[in-house]
């Protein structure tokens, strides 16, 4: 397996840690050119992404290299015309087939899915108060 980072560095893409507040609903973007072709989901513009950028929350860079790995894997998929929901699944499986096994990644997924659990939960109570 190609390091992430590098292959991310050879195709020119900066790789920035944001403030989880700030990407909370999507834990990473991206806003690239990949072979050619400029790869964005909708939310890279809501967001703000520059060009050649790929976002990741900063409550997740213990787990870098998954999340790089799954960005990465995302955005060929893309390029290869998979929607932003294929892709994604695509990008879970060859993760799952990769690291199935690693204590590690399964951690990250664990903490993820609580997270995104807690986010929700919190725009409830928000929404209540209103």
């Amino acid at each position: 397996m190609i390091n992430p980072k590098v292959k991310a560095s050879n195709l020119g893409y900066k790789i920035r840690y944001v403030s989880h507040e700030v990407i909370k609903d999507y834990n990473a973007c991206y806003n690239v050119i990949y072979n050619g072709k400029r790869i964005k989901p909708p939310a890279a513009d809501r967001l703000g992404i520059p060009l050649n950028e790929i976002w990741i929350s900063e409550k997740w860079k213990k787990y870098k290299k998954y999340i790089l790995y799954h960005e990465l894997a995302e955005i060929k998929f893309r390029a290869q015309g998979c929607s932003v929901e294929e892709a994604h699944i695509l990008a879970e499986m060859e993760c799952i087939k990769l690291w199935r096994d690693n204590p590690m990644w399964r951690e990250f997924i664990v903490e993820m899915h609580i997270s995104d659990i807690e986010n929700m939960a919190n725009e409830v109570k928000m929404k209540n108060k209103d």
